[in-house]
């Protein structure tokens, strides 16, 4: 069985928009969440622990 390419309905847009917009959500939801837990580790170490529990980065912003 072969697949074939379609062009992209206002559809289809429409969902990968939405799509790109609730990363983008989901990435400031997890970055303001690591600060929050960075505002009450008491030290390098129990922060890192807290974010490898909660499933979080360290927010690397320059």
């Amino acid at each position: 069985m072969r697949s074939e390419r379609r062009p992209l309905s206002a559809e289809n847009s429409e969902f990968a928009r939405a799509r790109v917009s609730a990363e983008a959500d989901l990435r400031t939801q997890q970055e303001h969440a690591a600060r929050t837990v960075a505002g009450h580790a008491h030290d390098a170490d129990d922060l890192r622990g807290l974010l490898d529990m909660l499933g979080l980065e360290a927010a690397s912003r320059a």
